[in-house]
């Protein structure tokens, strides 16, 4: 959190000179750009999670064996872990929202009740995205020695596509295009959208629809994997 602070005031400063040379930027005031930009630090522990790691790490330790052997569910268990962390966090990183509000109430604003509860709507899709991600990329571990530098720049790629640096709407049109039919910006950047009450209905709408549809995918996917993850796991490392 305090690196994430220091990226964020960093940021605004960087931010800060580019408005002085012009009041707008794309369709950005500086306003709507700082709230974007502590958005994007609320919204971090949404799409981040080192659940990915630590199973991917039990499975090349051999520690997975200690679970298959008990009468629990692997995969529940560490869904029940990630809500919990992921619910306490929301908490702590709320207290940044309420922290600008009180530092700079002319910039950073709430939304309208309705538009925040859509945004909280869409941030509990987004953890569950999140979710099967991260067990997603550990079940290449079944397979791969070690995939830490395999996340690592997938992490850095999806951050980049999810809006985490520069919104999207300011990227070139390709990526622009590119992002529409990806899971990734759905994480970070239409939240914040939402937030700030730029979006329509329709569009919102169309966003649900993308993002449950890759969701259904990814589920698909990740059981597959899982499975046959387990069939060829040799508990090697124990």
């Amino acid at each position: 959190m305090i690196r994430g602070i220091i990226t964020l005031v960093i940021l605004i400063f960087i931010w800060s000179a580019i408005f002085k040379q012009t009041p707008n930027f794309g369709n950005y005031t500086f306003s709507s750009m700082l709230t974007y930009l502590v958005m994007v630090q609320f919204l971090h522990f949404a799409t981040r999670g080192n659940i990915g790691r630590l199973t991917a790490d039990e499975i090349k330790e051999g520690k997975l064996s200690i679970y298959l052997l008990k009468p629990i569910s692997y995969l529940k268990m560490w869904f029940s872990s990630f809500w919990a962390d992921r619910f306490f966090e929301f908490f702590i990183r709320f207290l940044i929202i309420f922290t600008f509000l009180f530092l700079l109430p002319n910039y950073f604003k709430l939304p309208l009740p309705g538009r925040f509860f859509l945004f909280l709507l869409f941030l509990v899709i987004s953890l569950l995205f999140n979710f099967l991600w991260n067990i997603f990329q550990a079940t290449f571990a079944f397979w791969v020695t070690d995939i830490h530098l395999f996340t690592t720049t997938l992490g850095l790629t999806v951050g980049f596509l999810a809006g985490e640096l520069i919104p999207i709407d300011v990227m070139p049109d390709f990526l622009k295009t590119l992002s529409l039919f990806l899971p990734f910006q759905y994480t970070l950047y239409f939240p914040i959208k939402i937030y700030q009450g730029a979006l329509s209905g329709g569009e919102i709408v169309r966003g649900v629809f993308v993002f449950l549809s890759w969701i259904a995918v990814l589920y698909f996917l990740m059981t597959r994997l899982w499975q046959r993850g387990l069939r060829k796991y040799e508990a090697v490392g124990q």
